[in-house]
């Protein structure tokens, strides 16, 4: 038949492209097996088709419409016809025209509790690679019909399906129309991941720090999208990219709206004390022993110099061969078995560390500052910053080992002036304390009787009001 003939010249022929024709009829059905639930083709499509199709004739459109019972069917042209055959459906060629059935197969990941994005006490549940499970996993918490998933296509070979979500008379209009230019721009042959997506539509390339926030969080997302910001679904990961995002956003967590706002105020503070412990400690350390050791105590001034005695390298080599070690056992832990990475992180840096000492190549107080850097970078929630606090350790490093603390005082000043030039999705990176307001969920948690507004100033979101301004009475 001519269209299933030109349907095949679209596609390259496969091993599992299979063609099966309707007996006394003009009619094709063609699906790929290896993507498709084959019980679902043979027993309510192919079978009925065929004991129907043997009896009478019959207008295949609407006998499929009013008798079978699949996720969709729709009448389509040739090209939307060879892009659906790779998307889980079968085209069924009539002599002029295309039918889409759905047919959707392959067993999906079942919701499990996410790997990075650890909660104490909120809900376990985590997203999969399946776009429709992440959906119905946001659906559950937002059972809202203002609740919009517009759907993209982008990568001329892969042509992944990525969502754009929103709640429509919440998110401001401005930064929807923005999302969808910057995804409606995209032009790259494949997107296998989101973090492809989010190199491709962030604001500065060249920055380190992430403009965009990857979660597995369903609840996290939800929260997102009732504060006015977008969502960004990819097909094949489980990771959803939420804008715009502030820097306070990735020392956040789902712990600290869980729990009372003291404890919440109190885990955020230790975070962000963490991120200085993570970025200052070495480098304080160098400055001090090697610049100003009249700011240190006379007695811990003797305890340090009798530590570095007979330490052949000097300190800045030392500091910076231990930060080397401790990223070396942080990746070999990452690409290692999961039963042996956590154990292997532990032990290794402990063994390794503790040989280096006895071996007189490092003095103790090093291991400790190390030590102390290595656990602050672990209590950042998100990995991504995390990531980027240890790098920036080494440029610290060797700017301290010329200019002391000045050279501190200077790199500081010019890691605040690059923060302050970030945006994201048009959103400044350090709100919102350019604007000095809103304060009540930044540093401090605020108890959620007074968190009645979304953050107006940034985001500006249509409704910025989450409820009403009074309290209920009490009995």
């Amino acid at each position: 038949m001519k269209t299933t003939e030109a349907l095949l010249k679209r596609i390259n022929q496969s091993f599992d492209v299979v063609i099966r024709h309707m007996p006394n009829t003009n009619l094709d059905v063609v699906f790929v097996s290896t993507i498709v639930d084959l019980t679902r083709v043979e027993e309510r499509l192919l079978g009925p088709l065929t004991r129907t199709t043997r009896k009478r004739r019959v207008d295949v459109f609407d006998w499929l419409k009013n008798n079978v019972e699949l996720s969709s069917i729709i009448k389509t042209d040739i090209n939307e016809a060879a892009e659906a055959l790779f998307n889980n459906h079968a085209v069924l060629c009539l002599p002029k025209e295309y039918i889409v059935v759905g047919v959707e197969g392959l067993s999906r990941r079942t919701p499990d509790e996410p790997s990075t994005d650890v909660s104490i006490r909120g809900p376990r549940d985590g997203f999969t690679e399946s776009l429709d499970t992440n959906v119905s996993l946001i659906r559950t918490r937002l059972k809202n019909p203002n609740l919009v998933f517009e759907s993209f296509v982008i990568g001329k070979q892969t042509r992944t399906k990525v969502l754009l979500a929103y709640i429509q008379g919440i998110a401001n209009q401005q930064l929807i129309g923005e999302a969808r230019r910057r995804l409606q721009g995209v032009d790259v042959d494949g997107v296998m991941e989101s973090g492809i997506l989010e190199q491709w539509i962030e604001d500065n390339h060249w920055s380190p720090f992430p403009q965009l926030q990857g979660t597995e969080r369903p609840d996290k997302t939800a929260s997102a999208l009732l504060e006015g910001r977008i969502a960004i679904c990819v097909d094949g990961t489980p990771y959803v990219l939420l804008a715009p995002a502030i820097m306070l956003s990735f020392f956040q967590t789902t712990d600290d709206y869980s729990q009372r706002w003291i404890s919440g105020t109190s885990l955020r503070l230790i975070r962000l004390f963490a991120l200085l412990v993570s970025i200052f400690i070495p480098s304080f350390y160098i400055a001090l022993t090697m610049y100003n050791p009249e700011l240190i105590p006379l007695k811990m001034v003797l305890q340090l110099a009798s530590t570095r005695e007979g330490i052949p390298i000097p300190i800045v080599l030392e500091a910076l061969l231990m930060e080397l070690m401790v990223e070396l056992v942080r990746e070999a832990g990452n690409r290692m078995p999961q039963q042996m990475g956590q154990s292997y992180t532990i032990v290794g840096g402990l063994v390794i560390g503790d040989i280096a000492v006895q071996a007189g190549i490092v003095s103790p107080m090093m291991v400790v500052a190390v030590g102390l850097t290595a656990l602050g970078a672990y209590a950042i929630p998100n990995y991504e910053t995390a990531y980027v606090t240890r790098m920036i350790r080494f440029p610290m490093l060797m700017v301290t080992a010329f200019l002391g603390i000045i050279g501190i005082l200077g790199f500081l000043l010019i890691l605040i002036a690059h923060l302050s030039t970030l945006r994201s999705f048009g959103v400044s990176y350090l709100s919102p304390f350019g604007q000095m307001t809103e304060f009540q969920d930044t540093f401090i948690r605020y108890p959620v009787q007074w968190s009645t507004s979304r953050p107006a100033t940034y985001l500006s979101p249509r409704g910025w009001l989450r409820r009403s301004m009074s309290r209920p009475k009490r009995s």
